[in-house]
């Protein structure tokens, strides 16, 4: 096995990856509440640890060459939870979260719970409040769809409580994942915990802002210099690459031959 040639490999693989992931990141720049996606790597175990994983025989060990490590490898991402600035919209039904958690919304799918940070919210024709973006209810703190007048004025405290005709009506439930980690993007700028029902979750200390929204929590500077760092790590090694063939067609096709 050439050992330089699958180092470069997983390194240009590795990069590809984050490469991907920035774009997506920079592509939302401008999503409301938006949390971008951090890459995360972790260093393979040599090939003659690998291979023990799985197979019985045991690769012959090369120490000097295990000195140098098995190269990158892919983990799970993780959501950077970073405060986006707050937007001032003017509109009653818009809210930011200004600190942790997030609002919570049915998924339409039994009792699976999603999570979110775009508070662009308005009423369907029956009253119900949901998301602007997909028609989703927003969900109290019962975890049932919220009704409101759509004749009467809307106020929204700290606390999520919903005010009309000077009496409250209802409060918005404001969550957060018992295990950070366990959260996953489920795409229409929503995500969910790993427990699908209401156990992954815990009350949160954030405090909503009415007439605000929440921007993407993207620096585009900073994500495109990244982007730019992983298309070079990529162009290194690929080149790397070039160069091992090289020196493995010497060696088959010259040095070979002379011997």
């Amino acid at each position: 096995m050439n050992y330089g040639l699958y180092l470069s490999a997983s390194g240009a693989l590795n990069n590809l990856y984050k490469q991907d992931l920035y774009a997506n990141n920079l592509a939302n720049a401008n999503t409301i509440g938006f949390k971008p996606d951090m890459p995360m790597t972790r260093q393979r175990l040599p090939e003659r640890l690998e291979s023990n994983r799985f197979n019985a025989m045991a690769a012959d060990p090369h120490e000097l060459l295990e000195q140098l490590g098995g190269g990158l490898q892919g983990h799970p991402t993780r959501i950077r939870m970073t405060q986006g600035n707050l937007l001032d919209t003017g509109n009653p039904l818009d809210v930011a979260i200004r600190g942790d958690g997030f609002l919570v919304v049915g998924s339409g799918q039994g009792n699976e719970l999603m999570l979110t940070r775009d508070g662009r919210l308005t009423l369907d024709p029956g009253g119900r409040l949901v998301m602007a973006s997909s028609g989703q209810p927003v969900l109290n703190r019962s975890n049932r769809p919220i009704i409101l007048d759509p004749s009467a004025p809307i106020e929204i405290n700290g606390a999520g409580e919903l005010i009309q005709n000077d009496r409250v009506v209802d409060r918005l439930r404001i969550a957060q994942p018992v295990d950070p980690t366990s959260l996953r993007k489920v795409g229409h700028n929503l995500m969910k915990v790993a427990a699908t029902s209401d156990q992954g979750l815990r009350d949160a200390s954030g405090e909503l802002l009415q007439h605000h929204v929440e921007a993407s929590g993207t620096d585009p500077i900073m994500t495109l210099t990244d982007m730019i760092n992983a298309t070079k790590a990529v162009q290194g090694n690929i080149k790397m690459m070039q160069y091992h063939d090289h020196v493995m067609g010497l060696a088959v096709n010259t040095f070979g031959r002379l011997a």
